[in-house]
Parts: structure tokens; C-alpha cells; sequence
């Protein structure tokens, strides 16, 4: 081999890790392109699922508050039953007291007649 023999051998070995250098960085711009797209495509399925779960959590969130103003409504009606039964106890309560009285009174009188 001369030294013109390995000027060209050295020439043809840069040329051809050249072109395999050329060649892994249009693969991995390839690779980056492919990943870039599938991570795109999770990116959109994540977001899909996302506009999906906010639409059900304020779905919940309306049945939730339509079930506490019913709620409110229903307690507000016990409320207001329990206040009449309190009214009306209370207005038996005096007429029985009364009651009790008169008899008492009545019994007096007797008592104090037959003597």
C-alpha cells in the first residue's frame, strides 16, 4: 500500500462514516418526529378524557346541589310540622292545665260544701 493508496482509503472511510452519521441523524429525527406524534396523540386522548371527567364531576356537582335544595325543601317542611306539633302540644298542654284546674276547683267547692 502506498501513501496515495491510503489518502484515498481515508478519504472513502470519511465519506462513508459521513453518510452513516448523515443517516443516524435522519433516524432520530424520524424517531423524535414518530415520538412527537404519538405523544401528541396521548396528549389529545388525555385531554379527551379530561373534558370527559369535568363534564361527569359537573354533572355530579348539579344532581348533588338539586339534591341538597330538595333536601332543604324537605327539612324546611319537618321544620315547620314540628313547630305546628310543638304549637298544638303546647295549646293541649294549657287546656289540659285548665282543665286540671277546674276539676281542683270544682272538688274544692264540693269539698267544702259537704261539710
Amino acid at each position: 500500500m502506498t501513501v496515495a493508496g491510503d489518502m484515498g482509503y481515508r478519504e472513502a472511510m470519511e465519506q462513508e462514516l459521513s453518510k452513516r452519521i448523515d443517516d443516524l441523524h435522519r433516524r432520530f429525527d424520524d424517531l423524535r418526529a414518530d415520538l412527537a406524534a404519538r405523544f401528541a396523540a396521548v396528549d389529545k386522548r388525555i385531554d379527551d378524557l379530561r373534558a370527559d371527567m369535568l363534564a361527569r364531576f359537573s354533572a355530579v356537582d348539579k344532581r348533588i346541589d338539586e339534591l341538597r335544595v330538595d333536601m332543604n325543601q324537605r327539612l324546611g317542611d319537618m321544620n315547620q310540622r314540628f313547630a305546628d306539633m310543638n304549637q298544638r302540644i303546647t295549646t293541649l298542654t294549657w287546656v289540659i292545665s285548665a282543665w286540671f284546674t277546674f276539676l281542683s276547683a270544682v272538688l274544692a267547692v264540693f269539698g267544702f260544701l259537704r261539710r
